[in-house]
């Protein structure tokens, strides 16, 4: 016997497809919830209960939702009764009062009004994505403030906050999903190739990290008019710095970087554990010895060997056996893990490497004291 719960659910899963003969005006009802349940009843007795149930939440007792197609069929013991044959709706109202979805469908029909008559580029996409546009009722206006604003003026080259559209201020951040899909179809002229981002995708400015870097000698300050020897620039404008041809030290830990002893014509640059990703597109390191100084462990060689996919020639620094075995007393243990793909060291550097591995040790840098790292610092980077 079919159930008035197992009706609500054939009902709502006809929903989307209720949802888009709304937007094309197709015919719907009457929907058909096929059948009742009863094609061979056998035990009629034993159904009474159902039907009563079926009957009493049906429109003829509510005065909304399925109608109850009635049949007779002949029992044995029984003779002649009456039993349902079809359940459906045969109006919009019943069905949608059946659901409780007359606001959520009244909202709907109203945001496909909105969106067909202010981006009628988009009229496919609501007929196929009806439920997504259910789920943004409420903010379809400023959606399409979004959209129509780039379709007029694509690739605006501002922060998503700086748009000057009516909208707060953190909408765009707060809705990136659903406009990854819009934007596309109502405003294609602000799409871009490149979509590692919302906004290179889609031609906002992209914040930019911060590169922190030190001059160690007060020489090289002054040549480049820096009156601090420590600050900290965008990535994008450390690109345009004309800092070639120097040394450069790259250090993970930032004490170490601070306390770092004068090396002339060397900057230090403190990578903060993503050196190579930060670092892979300033240019002018190409002209520079660079040198990197990192923890004694995987993630610390893994970091070497991505540096130098874009730094070939990249040196390291106290990153050695002889470094390790004097300060063996101040490693720790660490997870085991290894690199999952082949790293680019030198055979020095791999022994070393497979050695912590093995053992499961890690020595920070900051473990290695400055009266043994600064006149190695020295020999190595002063020319």
């Amino acid at each position: 016997m079919l159930t008035p719960d197992q009706i609500h659910r054939r009902a709502l899963s006809r929903y989307p497809e209720f949802l888009r003969s709304l937007c094309g005006g197709e015919p719907f009802f009457p929907l058909i919830v096929f059948g009742a349940g009863m094609a061979k009843p056998r035990d009629f007795t034993s159904d009474r209960d159902g039907i009563r149930l079926l009957q009493g939440q049906s429109k003829e007792q509510t005065g909304f939702g399925y109608e109850i197609t009635w049949k007779e069929k002949t029992f044995r013991r029984l003779g002649a009764q009456r039993i349902p044959a079809t359940v459906a709706f045969t109006t919009q109202e019943d069905y949608v009062r059946f659901l409780k979805k007359q606001s959520e469908v009244r909202q709907f029909m109203a945001d496909c009004e909105l969106i067909q008559h202010q981006c009628p580029e988009l009229r496919d996409w609501v007929r196929d994505r009806p439920l997504k546009v259910v789920a943004h009722a409420g903010v379809w206006q400023e959606l399409l403030n979004v959209c129509v604003h780039l379709r007029n003026n694509p690739r605006p080259n501002c922060y998503l906050r700086e748009l000057p559209v009516v909208v707060d201020t953190k909408f765009i951040e707060s809705h990136k999903g659903i406009l990854c899909e819009l934007l596309p179809i109502a405003a294609p002229q602000t799409v871009g190739p490149d979509t590692s981002s919302f906004e290179s995708w889609f031609g906002f400015r992209l914040k930019q990290p911060l590169v922190r870097m030190r001059f160690l000698h007060p020489a090289l300050a002054n040549r480049y008019g820096f009156p601090i020897d420590d600050f900290a620039i965008p990535l994008d404008t450390c690109c345009n710095c004309r800092f070639g041809n120097n040394t450069v030290l790259i250090v993970e830990n930032e004490m170490t970087f601070l306390t770092l002893p004068q090396l002339p014509g060397t900057i230090a640059l403190f990578g903060a554990g993503d050196a190579a990703a930060l670092l892979a597109a300033v240019g002018w390191l190409e002209s520079c010895r660079v040198f990197y100084w990192g923890d004694l462990d995987c993630h610390g060689f893994e970091t070497l060997s991505n540096l130098r996919r874009t730094l070939p020639r990249v040196s390291s620094i106290l990153m050695d056996e002889s470094t390790y075995s004097t300060h063996s007393i101040f490693a720790v243990s660490a997870s085991p893990t290894r690199a999952t793909e082949r790293l680019n060291l030198n055979p020095a550097e791999l022994a070393l490497y497979e050695t912590l591995v093995e053992n499961g040790k890690l020595l920070e840098q900051e473990r290695i004291h400055c009266g043994y790292s600064t006149p190695r610092l020295t020999a190595a980077l002063v020319v």
